[in-house]
C-alpha cells in the first residue's frame, strides 16, 4: 500500500481520487470550514488545521510515497476574495522544500 500527505487538502478530494489503495499520513488546510469538510469525509486523525508556514517536519509521521499539494485557489475562485496572483492565499512553495526528505517517491517512477 502507498503512503501520501495531502497538502491544500481542502475537502479532501485528492484523497478521494487516490482511492483506497492510498493511505494519508498528514493532511492539512488552513480553512476551518474545510477542515470540518474534510473531517467529514475522512476523520481528523491525519488532519491539521493550520497555515501551511506552521506545518514543520516533525508534523509529518513516517515518509511518504507521494506528497500532494492541491494549488491554493481562495483568491483566484469566483467563491474567494477576487485577489488574484497577489492574494495571500498563493504563496504555497516556501515551506515544501524543508519537507521534501520525508517524502520517497514512487509516483512516475517505472520498475
Amino acid at each position: 500500500m502507498s503512503e501520501f500527505y495531502e497538502f491544500f487538502a481542502g475537502g479532501g478530494m485528492a484523497r478521494k481520487g487516490l482511492g483506497p489503495e492510498w493511505t494519508c499520513l498528514f493532511a492539512n488546510d488552513f480553512d476551518f470550514k474545510k477542515g470540518l469538510t474534510y473531517q467529514a469525509n475522512f476523520g481528523s486523525d491525519e488532519l491539521k488545521v493550520a497555515d501551511i508556514r506552521e506545518v514543520t517536519p516533525a508534523d509529518l509521521p513516517g515518509v511518504a510515497d507521494l506528497m500532494w499539494g492541491s494549488f491554493p485557489c481562495q483568491d483566484l475562485s469566483l467563491a474567494g476574495i477576487g485577489a488574484g496572483l497577489k492574494g495571500s492565499g498563493q504563496a504555497p512553495s516556501t515551506p515544501s522544500g524543508t519537507w521534501s526528505g520525508r517524502s520517497r517517491p514512487k509516483a512516475g517512477r517505472r520498475s
